[in-house]
């Protein structure tokens, strides 16, 4: 009897060769799909993860940034109500850094190298909120010399301590994308070498379904080119979103700077910024004898205006006295709002003389200006210059000495404060 032709020898090789194929084919296929997804779940949760732990930072760095505002608050309010007010603001925000740095907490968990940053980050907490609390209860109990020390000497270095820990976060933060990127493109490598492994393989199993495996191969390379430029643009646009948190972060960094050393009413340097201008030129003074003068400016009779016009009138006179203020002290100029109507200016390398004469053409300047609603008013200044062995402090009791005399010899004029003597 004669057997079936579908039976004989070469046509069994044959079949078994082609569902060789098939099969190995099928977990080509299945291997290449799965490690696919698994490649870009893995990144995906991956970034995810790592935004997470960037928003938790921007936040819990913000309000550490606010608890020192509010301490600023505390010394620039003189209504005891805004200073409990203040003082409130600045407990809230320690709740809130607390709540977001136990929420990176348990995201940094799994990593011992942002394990070890929080922890350093903890130490540093650990130091400055104790600090912090001292300086607000110094300035709750009216000791603002004392406090504002404690604040400029030990609390504001802890905190650029910590905003450089922030940026080495983030800087770390991105050096792990970068190898995510670098992974995930060897993950992709390993997987197209396995690919063309298994073809060869195919290749050398049956040359008869050459053109098949060709054409399968194609459709997988394909598939998998798809896959990795989807991957590529996911990680890109992760990447972007970390990178555009990273530089909101540093612009609100700017934005806190600026709103703790500038008055919100003048735009000009608050007394807080001012003290610290003046500690730096008392240091180069000691180390260069480089010399700088100040002085002290009050607008005359500045309460009637207020009485006269409302206190909206009165904040409209400083505004416009302190854009005087900024035309006319361009160069080497250091211009502050001192306090309510008094204002000040440090010249840098300015001796006594051309000190006087500057504040003096600056009076006649304002004599003859004219003032929205006001008209006409005038200013009464004290100048001084640093000395030998005299300390800041000093040095503004001086100028403000002179600005005394002033005041007591009729108002608008210059009285210059040299070696114990007003002239």
């Amino acid at each position: 009897m004669i057997k079936p032709i579908l039976f004989n020898t070469n046509n069994l090789l044959t079949i078994s060769a082609f569902i060789l194929v098939l099969f190995l084919v099928s977990i080509l296929v299945f291997s290449a799909k799965q490690l696919t997804n698994n490649t870009l779940e893995h990144t995906s949760q991956i970034i995810v993860s790592q935004y997470k732990k960037l928003h938790n930072l921007l936040n819990l760095h913000i309000h550490g940034q606010k608890r020192t505002i509010q301490l600023e608050r505390i010394y620039l309010q003189e209504d005891p109500f805004e200073k409990d007010a203040a003082l409130m603001d600045f407990y809230r925000d320690g709740g809130n850094y607390m709540i977001y740095r136990n929420q990176l907490a348990l995201l940094v968990s799994d990593n011992p190298a942002e394990t070890k940053w929080l922890e350093e980050m903890n130490a540093l907490a650990q130091v400055t909120s104790p600090i912090q609390e001292r300086v607000a209860q110094l300035g709750m109990n009216g000791e603002e010399v004392k406090g504002k020390e404690m604040l400029i000497n030990q609390a504001i270095p802890r905190l650029e301590q910590f905003s450089q820990k922030v940026n080495e976060f983030s800087l770390f933060q991105a050096q792990e994308m970068k190898n995510l990127i670098a992974d995930s493109k060897v993950r992709v490598d390993q997987l197209m070498h396995n690919i063309l492994t298994v073809a060869g393989l195919l290749i050398l199993v049956s040359l008869a379904f050459a053109m098949m495996i060709t054409r399968k191969f194609n459709h997988i390379n394909q598939q998998l080119k798809i896959s990795n430029g989807t991957l590529e643009k996911e990680v890109r646009s992760r990447t972007q979103k970390l990178s555009q948190a990273r530089e909101d972060l540093l612009h609100k960094n700017k934005i806190l700077e600026q709103l703790s050393t500038t008055d919100p009413l003048t735009q000009l340097c608050n007394r807080l910024k001012i003290e610290r201008v003046l500690e730096d030129l008392h240091q180069k003074y000691e180390e260069q004898q480089q010399i700088y003068s100040l002085m002290l400016i009050d607008i005359d009779c500045f309460k009637k205006i207020n009485d006269t016009y409302g206190h909206a009138v009165g904040d409209e006179v400083l505004k416009e006295l302190s854009e005087q203020l900024k035309q006319y002290f361009t160069q080497h100029g250091h211009i502050g709002r001192w306090g309510g109507e008094e204002f000040i200016v440090i010249l840098e390398n300015e001796a006594i003389e051309q000190a006087a004469s500057a504040a003096e053409t600056f009076r006649q300047q304002i004599e003859n200006a004219s003032f929205i609603e006001v008209g006409n008013l005038t200013v009464s200044i004290g100048v001084a210059t640093v000395k030998t062995d005299q300390t800041i402090s000093e040095l503004i009791h001086s100028a403000d000495l002179g600005l005394y005399e002033s005041k007591h010899a009729g108002r608008n004029r210059v009285t210059v404060y040299s070696n114990g003597d007003s002239a």
